[in-house]
């Protein structure tokens, strides 16, 4: 019999975490798919799970790695799969819950073939801005643009690393047999995300910058530059070159605010057009989803 894994996905600042705390800690255990969070020494530029949320349900892929360290797709996937192991083990239930987008699909239905990427390739990749990334899809791979969210400026990088290694990004297919799905007969009993009126998502979002300067995500973001390096991959998590900048007096707070509020509107905006491009993931008013998972 297909054992039952749950998706609750939301934009930025839509509340899945307040959602958590409602859920039964015995039948549920929390994966969170989310690329940022994964850091330690991040938690409020992050926007983590506080040490006592944590501790009323558990959230696997949490502050697991250093802000130095590089994550990837094949890294995140192997972690996901051993917390995955864990609690499938014990009993529970799985609620996967995601930002990001692209992990999540490729751990349900599996990655796609992507090759091995030369070095040169990267650097000269990094080098580009994002009109020139785009210029070159267009030549090399004009269907990929077709697939990917405009402005999704680290995806045209990766589309055409790829394409530059001698394969097209758009023909990639996953396999589904790589997928956990497949490989640990389990089926999506629930999947949606928080659909909230746009007014109310960003009066939560500015609600929510601002609450994130005030806990200190500057000094957070200092610290962290101090010990590992401005440029540690840590601190490419969305807002902090905003956070720098305040910290170096290159901006005031009231700059500060509006430019954290607009990036996570932004981003908020990405998200939502992926959930609503997602078979799997219907929109659900924030207020009844709990009622539906409480029904599994």
């Amino acid at each position: 019999m297909s054992r039952p894994i749950l998706l609750v996905t939301a934009p930025t600042g839509a509340g899945k975490t307040k959602l958590f705390q409602e859920l039964d800690p015995s039948r549920f255990e929390i994966l969170s798919f989310d690329s940022r969070q994964i850091y330690q020494e991040l938690p409020i530029g992050t926007a983590a799970p506080t040490e006592e949320e944590q501790k009323r349900i558990t959230h696997h892929l949490v502050g697991l790695i250093s802000p130095s360290e590089e994550i990837h797709a094949g890294k995140y996937l192997e972690m996901a799969e051993i917390s995955l192991q864990k609690v499938l083990s014990i009993g529970k239930i799985p609620v996967l819950s995601a930002g990001t987008g692209f992990y999540l699909n490729a751990f349900l239905f599996g990655m796609f073939p992507v090759p091995k990427i030369d070095p040169e390739v990267k650097k000269t990749v990094e080098n580009l801005s994002m009109e020139e990334r785009i210029l070159r899809l267009q030549e090399l791979d004009p269907k990929a643009l077709v697939r990917i969210f405009k402005n999704d400026n680290y995806r045209y990088g990766r589309a055409l690393e790829v394409n530059l290694m001698g394969v097209r990004w758009s023909e990639l297919k996953a396999d589904p047999k790589d997928g956990i799905l497949q490989k640990y007969d389990l089926t999506i009993a629930l999947g949606f995300y928080l659909n909230l009126e746009r007014t109310e998502l960003y009066r939560r979002i500015n609600e929510r910058a601002k609450q994130m300067i005030e806990m200190g995500m500057a000094e957070e973001a200092k610290k962290v530059a101090e010990k590992y390096g401005e440029d540690c991959p840590g601190l490419h998590s969305l807002g902090y070159n905003f956070a720098l900048e305040n910290i170096k007096g290159m901006s005031n707070l009231e700059s500060f605010l509006g430019n954290l509020s607009q990036s996570h509107r932004n981003y908020a905006k990405r998200q939502i057009a992926w959930f609503r491009n997602q078979p799997f993931l219907a929109p659900v008013d924030p207020k009844a989803a709990y009622e539906q998972i409480q029904k599994i």
